[in-house]
C-alpha cells in the first residue's frame, strides 16, 4: 500500500471526524471568559480574581475566596427567551473548600452554579472538599428575558477554602429529555397529570361536566383521602357523623350559590372520580361530596362568623358565662403571608408577587395540586388546589390574561346567608377576569362573608396591582395606579392577616355596647418585618426579595406549608415558582395532637422550588400522545391466580444435633438455617440471600464470625440443592431420620453425606448480588451517612438526621453524615456507604449510580424489569461499594421528598432490593 493512498484515507477519516465532533464553543448561546479585566464578571459578595496560575484548557479561570461569609459572582447579562430550555454548565475546582451552615436554613453548599433568577435552593450540583476539574450543569427553563449566571460558593452560609471556576457557559437544550419522564404521566383524553417536587401537576380542559370528570377520574384515589381528611378537619371526632353534617350545611347553605358551570364542573368531579372505582363509606361520591370539598375552609369559619353578625339582640348588655375562656374558644387567624411591588419598588419597574400559606397540616398535605384547567369559555388558569377542588382554597390563581389573585385571611366579618361562597366567586373572578376591575366586580358581588380577606391582584399586562380588603359589607381597594399606598410603602402592598381599612375592622364588633376593645389597625411583628424589609430594599424588590422574606421569621412561621412566587414575565407565561413544603427549607413534623386529629398525617418534608410551567415542553406534549394512545389501546388485564407458595412446615424434622469437629458446622449450622428457610414465604429469595451473604463473608476480613457465616451459608444452600436433586419426599425422610436417631448428639457432617449417600459439592455460584439490605446493622460501626443537597436538600437532611438518631438508639453507634458534595473520596472508600435521596438529588450518589447498578432519572427508577415512577415510590436497595467491594452501599431513595423520609423507619429485608408504596413494602427481591 503507498503513502499517498494512506494519506488520502486518513485525510477522509479526519474530515469525517471534523463533520461529527461537536463544536460547543461555536454553538454556545454564551461562552464565559476570564481572559480580561473587562469580561462583564462583577464581585457581589466575597472576592475573586481571575487566576492566570490556574487554567483549564489554556484559559484562565475565575478564583473565589471568602471575604465574609459566602462569595457570589454575577455575570453580564445574558438574552434568553423565555419558557425556552436551557442548559448552564462549567467546570469547577476546589481547595479545601469547607462549608458550614450559619443557622438552621437555608443550608450552605459548596461551589456552584446558578442563575440570578433562581430560588437559593435551584443549582447545580456543588463541589467541596479538594477536588480537581469537576463539570457541573443545570438544565434549566428561562423565566426572565434577560439573566445573569452566578457563580457561588458557601451559598446560604459559609465557606473557608478557594474555588476556581471555568469554561461556564450556556447552550439551549431540547425539552425532549426534561421531567416529566413518559412513565410519571398518566392521561385521560386531553387530560394528563404527573408529579414535580412534591406537586401534582393536572391538567383538564374543555367544557364543565368534562373538564370535571377528568379530573375525578385522574385523581380518585386522592379524591377520597382529601375527603377524610376534610371530615377530621371539621371534627376528628366521628368522620361520618361530621361529614353527614357537612353535606346538610352545605346543602342549605352554599349549594345554591354557585352557577351552572361550576355545579356540571362539581358534577363531573363525583361522577369522574365514582366512576374510578372511589367509594365514600361504601357508596359512590355525589355532587354534594364535591361541594363540601370545596367549601370545608367556610364551613369552618362559620362557627366564627356568627357570633358577629348581628341577631336583633345587640345593644343588651349580656354577658359571657364564667366558663367562658377568650383564649380558648375565639379563633386567632394567623395563615397567610403575602406582597406585591411593583414601580419604584421594583429594579425595572415591573411587578412582582409571592404568596406563603400557613394551613392545618391535615388540609396541607394534601393541598399540593397544581391545576391546570383550560375551559370552553374563559381564560385559562393555573392554581394551586387539592383533589376535586375546582376553586384553590389557600388561594393562589393566575390565568392566561396574566392576571394574579391571591390573599391573606383576616378575622371572620358577619355571615351574609344570602351571598355566594368565595370558592364560587374566586373561581369567577380568576376564569373570567381580564383585569383588576372585573376581578375586583366577581369578587365582591353577592359576598356570603366567609373567609374573609385581604385580596392582592396583580395585572402583568400594566404592572398594575391592587389591595382589596374584603369585609361583608364594607369594602377597601387600594391601587397602585392611584397611588394609593399604606404605611409609607410607595409601590408595595403587603398582607399578614391583620386588616388595616378601619370601616372592615368594625364589622368585628356588632353590638356597641360590647366589650370595649380597641378597634383600629395594630402592626403586629409581621407587619414590622414586612416594612423593615420594605426599608431595606425598596427598590431592589424582586423574586430574590420574595425567596428571602418566605425564609425569614416572622414571615414564615411553624404552620408554614408552601411558597409562590411570579414576575410578571413569568405571569405573561403562565408559570410559578412553587415550593410544597417549608420555603426555608425546614420540616414540619406531626405533633401528637395533629396525629390525634388525623393519624394518616405524615407531615411536610420540603423539596425545595420548583418551576410550574403550564405549556408543556417537547417531551411532555410526546409523553401524553403516546400515553394516550397506548391507553386506549390496553386490553383489560385477565386476573391472575393467586400464586401458592410451597408449605414445608408439617413435613420439617424434629431435634438437634451438635458439630463433632468446626468442620462439621456446615451441616449443624447450615440445617439450622434451611430449617428456618422452608417455613419463609418465598424460598427462592432466601436461597438467593444466602448466596448474596455467602459472597460478602468470602470477601469479609477474617475472623470467627466470618468463618461461621460462611459455613452457615454453604450448608444452607447444598441442602436446598440436595432436596431439588433428591425430590422433596426423600429428602424429607431422609432429614427425618438422621435427626431422630442423632438428636442432641455429636455428629459428623461426613455421617450425613453417607446416610445420603452423596459427596459435598456446592453448585456454582452464577453470580450475583453481594449484600443485602439488613446486612448494614452489622456494619454501623463503619459506616457513614451521606445526603444529597442538589434538590430535597431539607428533606434529606432531616431523614439523614433521623436516620444517625434511629441509628444511635438501636445499635449505640454514631454515624457521620455529610453533605454530598463535602464527602471525600478516601471517606467513601474506607465506609459502608447509606446514601439519603435519589440520584437526582444526591450527586455522590449520582455519580456512582451505574456502578452500583441503579437505573434512576428524575423522579423514577427502574429495576427488575419494571419502572416505577409514581410520588409515591421509594426504593431500599443494597450494593457493593466499588471502591471497596469490602465495604456495602445502601440506598434509601423516595421518588418525592416524604418518601424519602418515610425510608428512615422502614424495616430492611435479606434482599437486595425492596420497593415501597407510601412506606409500605410491595415487593422486593434481587435483580
Amino acid at each position: 500500500m503507498s503513502w499517498w493512498f494512506i494519506i488520502k484515507i486518513m485525510r477522509q477519516f479526519l474530515l469525517c471526524l471534523a463533520i461529527v465532533a461537536p463544536l460547543p464553543a461555536a454553538t454556545s448561546l454564551f461562552q464565559g471568559s476570564f481572559e480580561s479585566s473587562n469580561s462583564g464578571w462583577s464581585v457581589v459578595r466575597g472576592t475573586a480574581t481571575a487566576d492566570a496560575a490556574v487554567v483549564y484548557q489554556n484559559r484562565k479561570s475565575m478564583r473565589v475566596e471568602p471575604g465574609g461569609n459566602d462569595a457570589a459572582v454575577r455575570s453580564a447579562t445574558i438574552a434568553l427567551t423565555i419558557g425556552k430550555h436551557y442548559e448552564l454548565a462549567g467546570w469547577i475546582r476546589t481547595d479545601k473548600l469547607v462549608v458550614r451552615d450559619l443557622n438552621r436554613s437555608p443550608i450552605a453548599i459548596g461551589a456552584a452554579l446558578s442563575m440570578a433568577s433562581m430560588p437559593f435552593d435551584v443549582h447545580s450540583e456543588s463541589v467541596g472538599g479538594t477536588h480537581d476539574w469537576t463539570r457541573v450543569h443545570l438544565r434549566f427553563t428561562a423565566t426572565r428575558a434577560q439573566d445573569n449566571i452566578l457563580l457561588t460558593a458557601g451559598n446560604g452560609g459559609a465557606f473557608e477554602g478557594k474555588a476556581w471556576f471555568a469554561g461556564v457557559s450556556i447552550d439551549e437544550a431540547s425539552g425532549q429529555d426534561e421531567w416529566p419522564a413518559r412513565a410519571a404521566v398518566t392521561t385521560f383524553g386531553p387530560a394528563y397529570r404527573y408529579p414535580t417536587g412534591g406537586w401534582i401537576y393536572l391538567h383538564i380542559e374543555g367544557q364543565p361536566y368534562e373538564r370535571g370528570y377528568q379530573h375525578g377520574h385522574l385523581m380518585s384515589k386522592e379524591i377520597v383521602q382529601y375527603m377524610e381528611r376534610c371530615a377530621a378537619d371539621l371534627d376528628s371526632r366521628g368522620k361520618k357523623q361530621s361529614w353527614d353534617l357537612a353535606r346538610t350545611t352545605a346543602n342549605a347553605l352554599f349549594l345554591r350559590g354557585f352557577d351552572r358551570e361550576i355545579l356540571e364542573e362539581m358534577k363531573g368531579v363525583a361522577e369522574g372520580a365514582s366512576d374510578a372505582g372511589a367509594k365514600w363509606d361504601g357508596r359512590k361520591i355525589d355532587l354534594i361530596d364535591i361541594v363540601v370539598a370545596n367549601t370545608t375552609v367556610e364551613l369552618g369559619e362559620l362557627r366564627n362568623a356568627l357570633p358577629v353578625t348581628p341577631t336583633g339582640l345587640e345593644g343588651l348588655h349580656l354577658e359571657s358565662p364564667v366558663y367562658f375562656d377568650r383564649k380558648r374558644d375565639v379563633s386567632i387567624v394567623e395563615r397567610c403571608s403575602a406582597f406585591a411591588a411593583t414601580g419604584k419598588a421594583t429594579p425595572d419597574g415591573r411587578m412582582v408577587i409571592a404568596h406563603i400559606t400557613m394551613w392545618p397540616l391535615t388540609l396541607a398535605e394534601q393541598t399540593n395540586v397544581m391545576l391546570d384547567i383550560k375551559p370552553a369559555s374563559g381564560h385559562r388558569l393555573l392554581m394551586q388546589s387539592y383533589p376535586g377542588g375546582i376553586e384553590s382554597g389557600t388561594d393562589w390563581y393566575q390565568n392566561d390574561a396574566g392576571v394574579v389573585l391571591t390573599e391573606t385571611t383576616i378575622r371572620q366579618s358577619p355571615f351574609n346567608i344570602e351571598g355566594t361562597p368565595v370558592a364560587y366567586r374566586a373561581r369567577k373572578a380568576i376564569q373570567y377576569g381580564d383585569n383588576i376591575d372585573k376581578v375586583v366586580e366577581y369578587l365582591g358581588t353577592k359576598n356570603n362573608g366567609l373567609y374573609t380577606n385581604e385580596w392582592l391582584i396583580g395585572d402583568a399586562k400594566n404592572n398594575e396591582i391592587a389591595m382589596y380588603e374584603l369585609g361583608t359589607y364594607k369594602t377597601r381597594l387600594y391601587r397602585s395606579t392611584k397611588n394609593d399606598w399604606f404605611g409609607g410603602t410607595d409601590g408595595f402592598y403587603w398582607g399578614d392577616n391583620n386588616a388595616k381599612d378601619l370601616g372592615i375592622r368594625l364589622e368585628y364588633q356588632p353590638d356597641p355596647k360590647g366589650e370595649p376593645v380597641h378597634v383600629p389597625y395594630v402592626a403586629g411583628p409581621r407587619d414590622l418585618k414586612w416594612q423593615q424589609l420594605y426599608r431595606e430594599y425598596s427598590g431592589k424588590i424582586d423574586e430574590q426579595f420574595a425567596f428571602l422574606a418566605f425564609r425569614t421569621a416572622p414571615l414564615v412561621t411553624s404552620t408554614s406549608m408552601d411558597a409562590k412566587v411570579a414576575s410578571a414575565e413569568m405571569l405573561s407565561h403562565l408559570m410559578v415558582w412553587g415550593v410544597f413544603g417549608k420555603p426555608n427549607q425546614r420540616e414540619w413534623v406531626p405533633s401528637k395532637w395533629q396525629k390525634e386529629q388525623y393519624p394518616k398525617n405524615d407531615g411536610l418534608y420540603s423539596s425545595g422550588y420548583r418551576l410550574i410551567n403550564a405549556e408543556p415542553s417537547e417531551g411532555l406534549r410526546q409523553a401524553i400522545q403516546e400515553n394516550e394512545k397506548a391507553r386506549l389501546a390496553a386490553k383489560p388485564e385477565a386476573s391472575k391466580p393467586d400464586k401458592k407458595d410451597t408449605q414445608f412446615k408439617d413435613r420439617l424434622w424434629k431435634g438437634w444435633v451438635l458439630p463433632a469437629s468446626d468442620a462439621d458446622t456446615w451441616f449443624t449450622a447450615g440445617s439450622a438455617a434451611y430449617y428456618q428457610d422452608l417455613q419463609s414465604k418465598d424460598l427462592a429469595k432466601a436461597m438467593a440471600a444466602h448466596w448474596s451473604e455467602y459472597r460478602s463473608s468470602n470477601i469479609a476480613e477474617p475472623n470467627p464470625m466470618n468463618h461461621f457465616a460462611i459455613e452457615t451459608h454453604k450448608g444452607a444452600l447444598f441442602l436446598d440443592q440436595l432436596r431439588r436433586d433428591m425430590g422433596d419426599d426423600r429428602f424429607f425422610k431422609l432429614m427425618t431420620d438422621f435427626f431422630a436417631a442423632r438428636t442432641t448428639q455429636t455428629v459428623t457432617a461426613q455421617s450425613f453425606l453417607d446416610a445420603a449417600g452423596v459427596k459435598f459439592a456446592l453448585a456454582e455460584d452464577k453470580g450475583g448480588a453481594v449484600y443485602v439490605a439488613s446486612d448494614i446493622g452489622q456494619r454501623l460501626g463503619s459506616a457513614i451517612i451521606v445526603y444529597g443537597t442538589v434538590t430535597d436538600i431539607g428533606a434529606n437532611r432531616y431523614a439523614a438526621e433521623q436516620l444517625q438518631k434511629n441509628y444511635l438508639d438501636w445499635f449505640e453507634s454514631v454515624l457521620p453524615v455529610r453533605k454530598d458534595f463535602e464527602v471525600s473520596d478516601e471517606e467513601l472508600r474506607s465506609h459502608d456507604v447509606i446514601f439519603v435521596g435519589r440520584p437526582e438529588t444526591n450527586s455522590a450518589l449520582a455519580a456512582w449510580k451505574q456502578r452500583i447498578g441503579l437505573d434512576s432519572d428524575g423522579g423514577l427508577f427502574r429495576i427488575a424489569g419494571k419502572q416505577h415512577a409514581s410520588e409515591t415510590e421509594a426504593l431500599v436497595l443494597a450494593a457493593a461499594n466499588p471502591l471497596d467491594h469490602r465495604r456495602m452501599v445502601l440506598v434509601l431513595a423516595g421518588n418525592n421528598a416524604l418518601e424519602t423520609v418515610r425510608m428512615v423507619t422502614t424495616g430492611l429485608n435479606r434482599t437486595e432490593y425492596a420497593i415501597f408504596d407510601s412506606g409500605k413494602e410491595t415487593s422486593s427481591g434481587f435483580k
